[in-house]
C-alpha cells in the first residue's frame, strides 16, 4: 500500500510539474507575441496571424489606426500619462471587435485590426467607424478629460500571395492618405495610392537632393501699404531652380513633400541662404519698419522649430528683422511647446504671425489667448458672402486686441480694394509685384528709397 501511495504521489508531482513547465511556456509564448502595455498582439504576433490567414486563403482585412495627436499627449502630460491612454484605446479597441477579429498594437500609437472579409466590404466600413465612435469618447486621465481621434486606412482582401509586411503597408498607404485628407477620416487603399506614393517619394528623394546640391534657393515677394505703395516687408519663399533655368513654386514642393524633416531642412536651407542677403541689405539701407517673412510649414513640429535647423538658421539674423509666419495646424500637436517657442521669438524682438485665419483650420476663439503681433488673411479665400463675413470678423478682431493684420494673395486691384476697406492695407500678392530674385528686391528697394526722398523733398 505505501508503495503504491508512493507511486501516485510521485506520478502527482511529476503531472504538477508539467503543467507549471506547460503554464510558463504558455507565458513565455504569450508574453512572445503580446504587447505588455494593451496585451494586443505585437508587431510579430501580428505577422503570425496574417501569415496563417495567407495560408488559409488570404480571406481577411486590414484596418491601420493612428491615433491623431497622440504626441502631444506624451508631450505635455508625460509618457505614464500616454499610457494609460493607450490601455483604454486598446481595450476600446478589443470591445468593439467581433470574435472573428484580432487586433495588435504596433508600438506607440498605432494599432492594426485584422478582419476576416466576409461581403463586399460592408461590415469593414461600419467596424471602423464604430472604432472611430468609441475612441473619439473622452478619456480621464490624472483627472482631465482628454480626447483623441483617430485615422483609419483599409486594405481589402481577399489576398493572393503576398508578404505579411506587404499587406500592413498597403493598409499603411490608406492612413497615409486619410492623415493627408485632413485626419480623423477612414480611406480605402486602391493601386492608384501605392503608384502615387512611390512618385511623390521619389519626387521627395530628389528635392532632398537639390537641397544638399544648393538647387534650392531664396526668392522674394515684396509687400506694399496699398494706401501709400510703401514698400514695408517681403516674404521669403523657396524656389527649385532646375539646370536649365525652369523652377518649381514653393507652393508647388509643398505638394511634394510628404516627411516634415523634408520641410524643415528645406526651410533651414533657404532661411540659411538668405541670411547674409539680409544683412547686406539691411547694411545697405532697408525702407522703415521693413521686415523679412518667414514662413514655417504647418507640417513641423514646435520641437523642430525649437531645436532643430530651423532655429540654427533663424538665430544667424536679427530679431527685428524677421517676421515668422505660423499656422493654427501646427500648434496643435504641441500648443505648450509651440506657444513657448513663440514667446521666446517674441521676446528677441520678431514679430509673430497667425497665417491663413480666413481658412477652414483657424478658430478665431483662440486668436485672443496667443502669443501674437500679426494676423494673415489669404485674399484667394474672398470668394463668397461666408468668407467676406469671416473677413470682417478677423480685422475686427485685430483692432480689438491691437494686432496687425495683412493679407496674402493679393492678386487683382478689386481685392486689393476690398482690403484696403475692411481695414487691411498691408497687402502682398501679383497684383503688387511678382516673385523676385535679390536683385530684383534690391532694385525695389533702391525705387522705394528715391520714392521716399522725392517725397520728403516735395515736402
Amino acid at each position: 500500500m505505501l508503495i503504491g501511495f508512493a507511486s501516485v504521489l510521485a506520478a502527482l508531482c511529476v503531472l504538477a510539474g508539467l503543467r507549471v513547465v506547460t503554464s510558463r511556456h504558455r507565458a513565455l509564448t504569450h508574453r512572445a507575441s503580446h504587447d505588455n502595455l494593451t496585451d494586443l498582439l505585437n508587431r510579430s504576433g501580428l505577422v503570425s496571424v496574417i501569415s496563417s490567414a495567407l495560408d488559409e486563403g488570404g480571406a481577411f482585412d486590414l484596418l491601420y489606426l493612428d491615433l491623431d495627436r497622440f504626441k502631444s499627449i506624451n508631450d505635455s502630460l508625460g509618457h505614464a500619462a500616454g499610457d494609460d491612454v493607450l490601455r483604454v484605446i486598446g481595450r476600446r479597441i478589443s470591445d468593439e471587435l467581433p470574435e472573428t477579429c484580432q487586433a495588435a498594437r504596433l508600438g506607440g500609437d498605432e494599432f492594426v485590426v485584422v478582419h476576416p472579409t466576409a461581403d463586399n466590404g460592408r461590415s469593414v466600413q461600419e467596424l471602423a467607424e464604430r472604432l472611430t465612435r468609441s475612441i473619439i469618447e473622452p478619456i480621464e486621465v490624472g483627472g482631465r478629460l482628454l480626447r483623441i481621434g483617430t485615422s483609419i486606412g483599409v486594405a481589402r482582401g481577399p489576398w493572393s500571395s503576398m508578404d505579411p509586411a506587404d499587406a500592413i503597408g498597403f493598409a499603411n498607404v490608406a492612413l497615409h492618405r486619410a492623415k493627408e485628407m485632413g485626419r480623423g477620416r477612414i480611406e480605402v487603399f486602391s493601386p492608384d495610392m501605392r503608384a502615387d506614393v512611390d512618385r511623390r517619394a521619389a519626387e521627395e528623394s530628389l528635392l532632398r537632393a537639390a537641397v544638399d546640391a544648393g538647387d534650392v534657393v531664396p526668392f522674394f515677394q515684396p509687400e506694399f501699404e496699398h494706401s501709400t505703395g510703401r514698400l514695408i516687408g517681403a516674404e521669403i519663399l523657396a524656389r527649385w531652380v532646375g539646370p536649365e533655368g525652369t523652377s518649381v513654386s514653393a507652393a508647388s514642393i509643398l505638394e511634394i513633400v510628404d516627411d516634415p524633416s523634408t520641410l524643415e531642412k528645406i526651410t533651414a536651407s533657404v532661411v540659411a541662404q538668405a541670411r547674409p542677403i539680409i544683412r547686406r541689405l539691411d547694411a545697405v539701407g532697408l525702407p522703415p519698419d521693413f521686415r523679412f517673412r518667414v514662413n514655417i510649414p504647418h507640417r513641423c513640429t514646435p520641437r523642430a522649430w525649437r531645436d532643430g535647423q530651423i532655429a540654427s538658421a533663424l538665430r544667424g539674423v536679427e530679431p527685428n528683422l524677421l517676421t515668422i509666419d505660423i499656422h493654427e495646424s501646427s500648434r496643435v500637436d504641441d500648443p505648450v511647446a509651440a506657444d513657448a517657442v513663440l514667446e521666446s521669438l517674441r521676446s528677441a524682438g520678431a514679430r509673430v504671425c497667425l497665417e491663413d485665419v480666413t481658412g477652414s483650420h483657424t478658430s478665431l476663439g483662440s486668436v485672443p489667448s496667443l502669443p501674437l503681433d500679426e494676423i494673415r488673411i489669404d485674399a484667394r479665400h474672398l470668394d463668397g458672402p461666408a468668407a467676406m463675413a469671416m473677413a470682417r470678423a478677423v480685422t475686427g478682431l485685430a483692432a480689438d486686441l491691437r494686432l496687425v493684420v495683412s493679407a496674402t494673395g493679393v492678386e487683382n486691384l478689386e481685392v486689393a480694394r476690398i482690403l484696403d476697406d475692411l481695414g487691411c492695407d498691408r497687402q502682398q500678392g501679383f497684383h503688387h509685384a511678382p516673385v523676385l530674385t535679390v536683385d530684383q528686391l534690391e532694385d525695389e528697394i533702391m525705387r522705394d528709397a528715391l520714392k521716399r526722398v522725392r517725397a520728403q523733398s516735395v515736402a
